[in-house]
């Protein structure tokens, strides 16, 4: 018989900006990581980590500037 693994990964609670559905962000997350809310589908960045707080923001890419 296999067991299965047991995850001892601890995660930060966070709110979504925009729909303020909660997360699970794992601890181990980074800076600049981009997370996926469950709620709304938005895509998130992680801007600052400290301690048992994360700071997401609305992920936005910067189109180009073809010189118009």
């Amino acid at each position: 018989m296999i067991k299965p693994a047991i995850s001892n990964q601890q995660s930060v609670k966070a709110k979504c900006p925009d729909c303020d559905a909660e997360l699970n962000v794992p601890s181990d997350t980074e800076k600049g990581e981009i997370l996926s809310c469950p709620g709304c589908g938005l895509e998130l960045e992680v801007k600052q980590v400290k301690g048992g707080c994360v700071d997401l923001q609305e992920l936005t890419i910067e189109g180009e500037d073809w010189g118009e």
